[in-house]
């Protein structure tokens, strides 16, 4: 079986795929196995064309990861130059980093955790540290020029994982911007992937055995029912003489009250049989062993339990260990110890949950409603048309055994978002009229206590607010409007805890509404909800893009005044107010070449100067947030587009057209322009498109000047000059336009056009976004000077071959006397 095949990926998704390896590559050793390379097969081989980065853009990738595969072999390269020994100098919101998270994609700029735990150090042999919290936190590294890695399933959990790539991040990664320049990145990596031909042999090499404990009751039932609560049990026997370490599968189905693990019958054939534990090592969707694990006992003493564990594939290491080290070594190769290992999974049946099963647990049906999925109790009293539902009917009304207090009790409700929503958020609100009494917590794939919970809310200085993933909005004593932001596909469940009074009341109080939606908080009122497919194409996501004033993930956060100010940037009020003026004021330039075209009677350039300076004044004045006369998507429309026109209006009026030329040709430069300006404005190379179609119109003026002339000049019929003299005859007439042209220009004043667009050349290039005010305004103020250069650069108005009517005149007279003489 050969599947070492190259397959193209598109763009970032297999880089994607090697930076989660790079960061899940921890410093934890795994155990050294033996080849055994009939197991290994290649999977897949990868190489990654590159990838670009614009300042302040990110990119997504989803990279799933199947239980089978062994191992990885990666090699990245950019063209990220960071010196890591001075990076800490580095302002972090302009680092180009790289964000993982388990399941959705990371939000670094949520909260303040992923910035301040960014990890500003080097990457010897692949490792980054530790990793925590993998499910509910993402971490962040520093993207550098060249990473080689080598590694294992062992140190690499299966699953969805999502991977962000950030070039600079923060509030003003989501505002709208007028310029977005500064340093691009580029990516390229070769990636393998190699995995197990054998589905039952796990591990690096594909040489550890792992006995799937669900095998054996392939339809789920439980052995034992009773009243609510089902037992389903598995056991094995095992004698291990080389005292080998033993792997099991155990697959939970559904939410369960609690898994047991305990060692029973411990042969006494040995003698020294009591001198030896029996180790168990648990670990959730990954194989465990003795440094990686989630639980860990001795079952030859206590049992292991446990309690409330995740649905999904639960991983079981088992191994006899001596507690003498002395006599490990003396008699490990003479005792072969044997016991009987059982495994029992609690349950409840009948929509019931923990308590003895005497909880409610209510399962939710999605229901796609307009552009949001809704979820509700599958019940008769909900209505089709609804997209929420009366709590109090479906909550517990048993506290028994609750251990915190007899009058509370928990009510669950089990949702399951479908693969490719975690790009969406799951927005969960309780409105009501009087006080809530409520407790909520939220648990990815098993009940939550209150001991075990990723997301949970109590009030509002009790809860998860400062979790990247979780968002609070409008919460209150009558309501809580909470959104998960990107969750893992799968099985959520949302406990409540609550007194059980409440489902007593006459009438229903509280309303319960959860949602799929896409942005959340509907950005707030200060943006559009954005759509995209993240780099695989595997996925969609939505994204808020805000307005000029407002930032952040859900542009809640207000990065502009009223006044025309920053509020989150590191300025004084006096050096704000001085990028306010001079963007503005320095409009005042478009004054020189419009009032030297109105001298020269040339109106129709006139207005277009004047348009431009104008409508560029207010387009900032509402760019900085100070006041907007239209919306700010007219205004940027306005300035661009006139500011394109007035670039090729000035070429077209340094050139020799008559008045109907001149008029057909700004019509056609109108529409051009506007259509440029309509399609994308802010583009870079709108300059190049712009001054390349003024210059050909240039060109084309005088080319046709040219023509003119040559056409003009002509030998009448029966011409005996010779060769020679006609070739004397056309050199002149190209030296007299030559010579027109010269005389036609003010070269000291072409000169000085030059340098002032020189230096507007390099404001442009100096353009970034904390000095964008002073070189934009040197932008404002060199291209309208350079204008007003090559406007008093004309030093004649009328036609070149007016100029030269004297000249030939004389030498047609000369000419006729020429031919008389013959």
């Amino acid at each position: 079986m050969n599947c070492g095949k190259e397959y193209p990926i598109m763009g970032f998704s297999m880089n994607g795929f090697f930076l989660l390896l790079c960061l899940l590559a921890l410093s934890s050793s795994s155990p050294s196995f033996g080849a055994s390379s009939e197991q290994i097969v290649t999977n897949m081989s990868y190489v990654i064309s590159a990838t670009n980065l614009k300042p302040y853009d990110w990119r997504y990738s989803k990279v799933e990861l199947p239980p089978f595969y062994a191992s990885a072999s990666i090699e990245l390269s950019s063209n990220v130059n960071l010196n890591l020994e001075h990076i800490d100098k580095y302002p972090k919101m302009k680092l180009p980093i790289i964000c993982f998270h388990f399941g959705g994609p990371p939000l670094p700029d949520v909260s303040n955790t992923a910035i301040e735990d960014l990890v500003l150090n080097d990457l010897p042999s692949g490792s980054v540290g530790d990793i925590q919290n993998l499910q509910n936190e993402e971490q962040c590294y520093p993207l550098q020029e060249m990473m080689t890695f080598k590694l294992s399933s062992l140190q690499i959990t299966p699953g969805v994982y999502y991977i962000g790539l950030f070039n600079g991040f923060g509030p003003i990664r989501t505002q709208s911007k007028m310029i977005n320049r500064g340093s691009a990145y580029s990516f390229t990596a070769n990636i393998t992937v190699e995995g197990c031909l054998n589905p039952r042999m796990w591990g690096e090499y594909c040489n550890r055995a792992v006995d799937d404990l669900s095998m054996e009751q392939s339809n789920g039932r439980y052995n034992e029912i009773v009243e609510s609560i089902a037992y389903r049990n598995y056991s094995r026997t095992i004698c291990r003489q080389k005292f080998d370490v033993d792997a099991y599968a155990l697959t939970v189905m559904e939410p369960v009250q609690q898994v047991r693990i305990t060692a029973k019958n411990i042969s006494e054939a040995s003698r020294n049989s009591r001198e030896f534990s029996i180790m168990l090592y648990a670990r959730y969707n990954a194989l465990p062993d003795k440094i990686s694990h989630d639980y860990a006992t001795d079952i030859s003493e206590d049992p292991l339990v446990i309690q409330l564990p995740r649905a999904g594939v639960w991983y079981f290491a088992i191994e006899p260990v001596f507690k003498s080290n002395v006599q490990q070594g003396m008699q490990k190769g003479n005792i072969e110890p044997c016991y009987l290992v059982e495994w029992e999974v609690i349950a409840c049946m009948q929509e019931k949950a923990v308590s003895n099963c005497t909880w409610k647990q209510h399962v939710l049906q999605a229901i796609p409603y307009q552009n949001q999925i809704v979820y509700l109790p599958d019940r008769g009293n909900v209505s089709s048309e609804s997209v929420d539902f009366y709590l109090e009917p479906y909550l517990s009304k048993s506290s028994y055994g609750n251990g915190h207090g007899s009058d509370n009790g928990w009510t669950y409700f089990l949702l399951y978002t479908e693969q490719g929503t975690e790009g969406y958020n799951t927005h969960i609100q309780l409105t009501s009229d009087t006080k809530l009494s409520y407790g909520l917590y939220v648990r990815f794939g098993g009940l939550p206590s209150l001991d075990m919970w990723d997301f949970s809310y109590l009030d509002q200085t009790s809860n998860s607010n400062n979790n990247s993933m979780f968002k609070l909005y409008d919460t209150s004593q009558e309501g809580i409007n909470l959104y998960i932001l990107y969750p893992t596909a799968g099985l959520w469940i949302i406990g409540l805890r609550h007194p059980v009074h409440l489902n007593n009341q006459s009438s229903p109080q509280t309303m319960m509404t959860i949602s799929t939606d896409t942005c959340p908080n509907q950005c707030s009122g200060h943006g559009k909800c954005v759509f995209k497919k993240d780099l695989s194409e595997s996925a969609d996501y939505s994204y808020c893009s805000c307005d000029r004033n407002y930032g952040g993930f859900d542009c809640s956060v207000t990065l502009l005044s009223k006044a025309g100010y920053y509020t989150v940037h590191f300025l004084s009020l006096h050096e704000q107010r001085l990028q306010v003026i001079f963007l503005i004021a320095s409009n005042a330039a478009a004054l020189l070449p419009a009032f030297k075209v109105f001298q020269q009677k040339a109106f129709a350039e006139w207005v277009i100067f004047m348009s431009s300076g104008i409508s560029s004044a207010l387009y900032h004045a509402c760019d900085v947030g100070s006041w907007c006369a239209l919306s700010y998507s007219v205004l940027q429309f306005m300035d661009f587009w006139l500011s394109f026109l007035a670039v090729v209006s000035t070429f077209v009026y340094l050139t020799i057209f008559s008045e109907t030329a001149k008029r057909t040709i700004h019509t056609a430069a109108a529409i051009i322009t506007a259509l440029i300006a309509q399609s994308g404005a802010t583009r870079s190379n709108n300059i190049i498109i712009v001054l390349s179609i003024g210059a050909l119109a240039f060109l084309l003026g005088w080319l046709i000047q040219l023509c003119t002339r040559c056409k003009s000049f002509s030998f009448p019929v029966g011409s005996s000059l010779k060769i020679t003299e006609r070739w004397q005859s056309s050199k002149d007439q190209l030296l007299g336009l030559m010579m027109a042209i010269y005389r036609y220009f003010r070269w000291g004043y072409v000169l000085l056009g030059v340098i002032a667009m020189s230096m507007a050349a390099i404001s442009w290039i100096k353009e970034a976004s904390e000095t964008y005010w002073i070189w934009h305004s040197i932008w404002h103020i060199s291209i309208y000077t350079s204008a007003f250069f090559f406007i008093c650069s004309k030093a004649k108005t009328q036609n070149v071959d007016n100029q030269e009517a004297p000249a030939a005149a004389s030498y047609e007279l000369t000419r006729q006397e020429s031919f008389a003489r013959v």
